[in-house]
């Protein structure tokens, strides 16, 4: 089935715009378009749409931008995607920090007073027990970690001392009865 449509508006030229001036008032919008109507109805059978623009469609269209602000807008696009790049800044503490450095400096005394009681513990023989903050305290701390290893030996020989001691005046004990 062929279908012919030669006489139909589609096929129609439009009518070519008489100039490329918007108008600027409502009343410049009525006669725009009683002059296409009359246009149209003088050539025949050809449809044409009208379009009324709004105040706010005027003033914006009269505003339309020119090549010096496209160019513009593309710099400020560009400077913006450099500014994207850019390192983040680090962002600052609300009140200067003074409660993190509060907490932090309440935390670090802490982990001081448990390796110096783990310290204590362990020169006085009441524990053989340490912490993990004095084992990382000792093992980066050469000082006091041989001043722990002596204190260790002298323990040691003391046990071994009054081992002997018990152990000699039981025999003693014996050869006495």
């Amino acid at each position: 089935m062929l279908v012919s449509h030669a006489n139909s508006p589609l096929n129609s030229n439009p009518p070519a715009p008489s100039a490329n001036v918007l108008p600027r008032s409502q009343a410049d919008v009525n006669q725009a378009s009683q002059t296409a109507n009359n246009a149209a109805n003088t050539k025949g059978h050809q449809h044409q749409d009208t379009v009324t623009i709004s105040a706010t469609a005027l003033t914006l269209s009269a505003k339309s931008p020119s090549a010096a602000d496209i160019s513009s807008t593309e710099n400020k696009n560009s400077a913006m995607a450099s500014t994207e790049n850019a390192p983040i800044a680090k962002p600052e503490l609300p009140n200067d920090g003074d409660k993190a450095s509060a907490y932090v400096e309440y935390r670090k005394a802490k982990v001081q007073y448990q390796i110096y009681a783990d310290m204590a513990n362990v020169a006085t023989g009441n524990s053989n027990n340490i912490s993990p903050v004095t084992a990382h305290y000792l093992s980066n701390n050469d000082q006091a970690r041989a001043a722990t290893v002596d204190i260790k030996a002298q323990q040691q020989q003391v046990a071994t001392m009054q081992t002997y001691a018990a152990t000699t005046s039981a025999i003693n004990n014996k050869d006495s009865l």
